[in-house]
């Protein structure tokens, strides 16, 4: 009778190990990244989706001003998400715009009617962006863009190429204001 209460013993002390180890996982993976520092080890590391993010660059290009990050890893069923906003000299803003303007499947305008619908292929999932508030002391909250900046789409895919199933997807684009000087790369994958 001792030994069955021993083994019945351990066997709860391991459900309840591995019940805290799950928590301390989807702990970790749910808490959002936001320090720039982190931005090259995240993009080359953790970020799951290559081909979503190619457009990003490799480091924070060094005449960056105020730049900001933020990512999410997915779990289970939550999707995954990140970007990097940058102010930049207008020559760079310029360049870059020029170069994705071309490349981009959809743009629209922040702040406008963006197009819906079950059987539209060029829907824009990301609507809202984390690193865009101004105050840097809060918790970011996905916020809309202002007119001023051109949304543009680079990869947007429902789920299985599915055109109908926007339940889960996949978007990457571009969204820059060259009147901020302020370009946003961004990616998700939910």
């Amino acid at each position: 009778m001792k030994k069955a209460t021993q083994i019945v013993s351990l066997l709860v002390a391991t459900v309840i190990l591995f019940i805290l180890f799950d928590i301390a996982l989807m702990m970790w993976q749910l808490t959002p990244i936001s320090s720039v520092s982190k931005y090259k080890n995240v993009k080359s590391l953790r970020w799951h989706r290559k081909d979503l993010i190619k457009h990003f660059p490799e480091t924070i290009p060094s005449g960056a001003r105020d730049p900001r990050f933020y990512y999410r890893a997915g779990f289970l069923q939550g999707g995954s998400s990140i970007e990097l906003r940058l102010q930049m000299p207008v020559e760079f803003i310029e360049k870059v715009h020029a170069t994705y303007k071309l490349k981009a499947k959809s743009i629209f305008n922040g702040a406008g009617k963006l197009p819906t619908g079950a059987n539209n292929p060029n829907i824009l999932p990301k609507w809202r962006f984390f690193t865009f508030p101004p105050d840097r002391n809060e918790t970011p909250a996905p916020q809309l863009l202002p007119q001023d900046f051109e949304i543009m789409l680079l990869s947007s895919n429902p789920y299985k190429s599915m055109p109908t199933d926007w339940n889960h997807g996949e978007s990457s684009g571009v969204s820059i204001s060259k009147k901020r000087r302020v370009m946003i790369y961004w990616a998700e994958d939910w």
